[in-house]
């Protein structure tokens, strides 16, 4: 039977509420005019995803939906009309749709779009599935071909890739001093982008000294764990830039106290939990610069291209890789101690 007829089922990973997710049949689907079917090799778990499981994100789960936006895979069948994309090839899903016809859209900011509909998320409705399943349909402009010796380990890290580039370059970092809040995945990929484009110092500081500490290892100057941050605050140590990737009120609070008065910028990175406010105090009180970022604008062609041209390897930023029969047990499993930068989970 050929591989686009209807009549093929797949697994999928399916969330109906929190705490529920369950390894479902489904139909597979088929690829209509201009668009492509991907069998998916590899997904990256997000915190947004076990948000969605734990039942704190910001939008509710109103209808069973399949989760995941940080994905590669290889194209299975194309639909009428789409050219240039052979079976077999390499790609990465860019999880963002925006409508291409708006204001934000015109202007280049086509992650402000008001229509957009992100894989794997719950913020529209009806829910937009996303990459936790054998295969996904997704329209051909949406995936990005990747060069040879490219893997799909790292294709997989380019949306979170293309994140952290987004923050680094919502100012100039150049010749500064940097201060990262928040040593996870997206902390790491921050202070590696600050420090390639040309930042003086990168500080890395979280909870976790080896999170502090792999970044280090991977370009950053130092390491801190949250309590020497404080401490190092209270002796009057400030920053130009401030990256706030943490997602948490201590952090966010920590990185506006930490930008340097009247001329410290602060850029809001993670997300915050629904109804937490700023600390304003810390702003008025520097006369700071603050902004924010919402994932990424231009796709992740940028991402893709960074890494080439400075040779970048963030491969190591995947501590665990878990086969996708085994995707329930990820979720349902209490973190003991340190969990992983990135947990990959393996579909191919």
């Amino acid at each position: 039977m050929p591989l686009n007829t209807p009549f093929e089922t797949q697994t999928a990973a399916v969330l109906t509420g929190p705490g529920n997710l369950q390894l479902t049949r489904r139909s597979r689907p088929v690829p209509a005019a201009g668009e492509v079917l991907v069998k998916i090799s590899t997904v990256g778990i997000c915190g947004s995803d076990a948000a969605y499981f734990q039942g704190t994100a910001a939008y509710t789960v109103n209808a069973p939906f399949v989760m995941g936006h940080e994905a590669s895979g290889t194209v299975a069948a194309t639909g009428d009309g789409v050219a240039g994309l052979a079976p077999g090839t390499a790609v990465a899903l860019v999880p963002s749709l925006s409508c291409g016809e708006c204001e934000q859209c015109g202007s280049g900011f086509d992650n402000l779009c008001p229509h957009t509909r992100y894989l794997g998320s719950a913020a529209v409705t009806p829910h937009r599935d996303g990459a936790l399943q054998e295969y996904l349909v997704v329209p051909a402009t949406h995936v990005l071909p990747l060069p040879e010796g490219f893997s799909l380990t790292e294709g997989a890290l380019l949306e979170p890739m293309a994140v952290a580039l987004h923050a680094a370059r919502k100012t100039s970092v150049a010749g500064k001093s940097v201060l990262v809040v928040g040593g996870g995945a997206i902390g790491q990929l921050t202070s590696l982008a600050a420090k390639t484009l040309g930042a003086a110092s990168v500080t890395v500081s979280d909870v976790s000294w080896r999170r502090a500490g792999t970044a280090v290892e991977h370009g950053a100057d130092t390491a801190l764990t949250t309590a020497q941050l404080k401490d190092l605050l209270a002796r009057g140590e400030r920053f130009d830039v401030v990256f706030d990737a943490s997602g948490h009120p201590a952090g966010v609070e920590a990185a506006l106290r930490a930008a340097r008065p009247g001329t410290g910028l602060v850029v809001l990175v993670g997300n915050l939990p629904a109804g937490v406010g700023l600390p304003v105090k810390y702003i008025s009180q520097a006369e700071s610069w603050v902004t924010s970022t919402l994932r990424f604008a231009g796709g992740l062609a940028p991402a893709l291209d960074f890494l080439h041209e400075h040779r970048l390897d963030i491969s190591w930023l995947v501590e665990q890789t878990i086969p996708f029969n085994k995707v329930v047990e990820v979720f349902e499993t209490p973190v003991a101690g340190d969990s992983p930068l990135k947990v990959h989970i393996q579909l191919s």
